[in-house]
């Protein structure tokens, strides 16, 4: 049986690096931990808002 863990992910903003979160997500998605809520400036409210 695969456990599955769930977390808040509060992110950096700004400019690129925002956009860098999008690996983050895909990380976590591969270890199965699943995000319940994110929060973030700039362009990370952006993607968290498209996760």
């Amino acid at each position: 049986m695969t456990e599955v863990c769930s977390a808040g992910l509060a992110l950096g903003g700004g400019g690129a690096r925002g956009w860098a979160h999008i690996g983050v997500f895909r990380a976590l998605a591969e270890k199965n931990i699943s995000i319940t809520h994110v929060a973030g400036t700039n362009i990370v409210a952006f993607v968290g808002a498209f996760y």
